[in-house]
């Protein structure tokens, strides 16, 4: 790793937009080998996950006006950014096996007026891609996966992100690949690939050389008006160096989630999440653990992985809080929405997500990290819930998020 940041040190280009060294950015070589690990056609590096996301959602028309679906339990960025598109997300319910999209509640909220679905796949297992791609064909939308959280995961052997029209990733700090922010944008459709290339540079995209040294060697585009969301070779050089050790890595976890998986679910009280068996590899970016009714005493998942925190040294936690209810969620905060009269159609507590609520209610994660952990490491957590459970009556009563 250090051997790589200081060559991009002295190597005179910190970004594509620099001039043109001789040497081949390391942002193209990271878009080629990423591209590969992902199994589609090309990958665009950008600044920011975000990015990602709002990159797919222009890059097949989707306009003011426009609604996107979007699962009403994920991360706030993956409803934030059609807003941030001037779409409407439209928050709908999920799986309570998966914890991710339920397609019977997409189908429930499709219109007119819907232009895409974002798919999340949500902390360990993927949504259902085989109904979810046969909704967006007969309704002719636009299928675009948030696969953040799932680096190597595949269904049906292809990876996520390479299913729908775009896939969108993050390397922010959390993630299993990461150099500390920027996003990878990955597509197989050439045409979304162009407009892509454009909006991330200022309307700029690689050109077909030759190559100037003292040139950028990117070329004016007049299709698309972008911004600049470029990626820097410093975070190329991490993403590069993470993604040798990144297969490894996911085979450790996957090993010790199946671990826990056995060890945890022996007690009646404790859920593990169940994938869909076409999920056939499945990414670890948290471990879920979900407490069934009237486990530990009927305790809160808070006050559990309160006390599990203190036993093991580090955060255990619940889900994130459903968007409807989010305390950093609501798109009518965002500069306009209001003042043009678009209030009503961006409050998030018109939508109903029962399940989501339960399952966040219920469920605790631990972060990718302490799956990397020793076999000790990992019976340490099954002993913490088993004296977690002993001195449960200590804790407080139940309730959800």
């Amino acid at each position: 790793m250090e051997k790589r940041l200081l060559e991009t040190l002295h190597g005179d280009r910190w970004a594509v937009s620099g001039p043109w060294t001789g040497q081949r950015p390391q942002e193209a070589v990271l878009a080629e080998q990423f591209a590969a690990f992902v199994g589609a056609a090309w990958c665009v590096p950008v600044d920011h996950g975000s990015s990602a996301l709002i990159t797919a959602l222009h890059t097949i028309g989707v306009k003011p006006g426009d609604e996107v679906i979007v699962p009403g339990l994920t991360w706030v960025a993956s409803a934030s950014a059609v807003a941030r598109a001037g779409a409407v997300p439209v928050l709908v319910d999920v799986d309570p096996k998966t914890m991710c999209l339920d397609p019977a509640a997409v189908a429930a909220a499709v219109t007119p007026a819907t232009a895409a679905i974002i798919a999340v796949h949500l902390y360990s297992a993927m949504a259902d891609m085989d109904t979810l791609q046969e909704l967006a064909r007969r309704h002719g939308i636009a299928l675009i996966e948030d696969a953040a959280q799932a680096y190597g995961a595949t269904w049906r052997g292809r990876g996520a992100g390479s299913l729908g029209i775009a896939g969108a990733f993050s390397t922010q700090q959390g993630k299993t690949l990461t150099a500390g922010e920027g996003g990878l944008f990955v597509t197989s459709d050439p045409d979304v690939r162009d407009r892509a290339e454009m909006l991330r540079g200022d309307g700029r995209r690689y050109g077909p050389g030759p190559h100037l040294i003292g040139r950028p060697d990117l070329i004016d585009g007049t299709v698309v008006q972008g911004w600049n969301m470029h990626m820097t070779e410093f975070q190329a050089a991490l993403l590069l160096d993470g993604l040798e050790r990144l297969e490894e890595q996911n085979l450790r976890r996957s090993a010790a989630a199946e671990v826990l998986d056995e060890l945890l679910t022996e007690h009646e009280d404790l859920e593990a999440i169940e994938a869909h068996p076409q999920n056939d590899r499945r990414a670890y970016y948290h471990y879920v653990i979900r407490l069934r009714d009237g486990a530990f005493g009927g305790c809160s998942a808070a006050a559990v992985g309160e006390a599990l925190s203190a036993e093991l040294g580090y955060w255990v936690h619940p889900p994130y809080h459903p968007l409807d209810r989010h305390p950093l969620y609501d798109p009518r905060r965002l500069p306009g929405v209001v003042e043009q009269g678009h209030g009503t159609a961006f409050d998030p507590t018109r939508f109903h997500l029962p399940t989501a609520r339960r399952e966040a209610g219920r469920s605790l994660v631990f972060h990718h990290a302490m799956l990397l952990g020793t076999s000790d490491q990992l019976h340490a957590i099954v002993e913490a819930f088993a004296k977690v459970r002993r001195l449960s009556h200590l804790l407080p009563p139940g309730g959800d998020q």
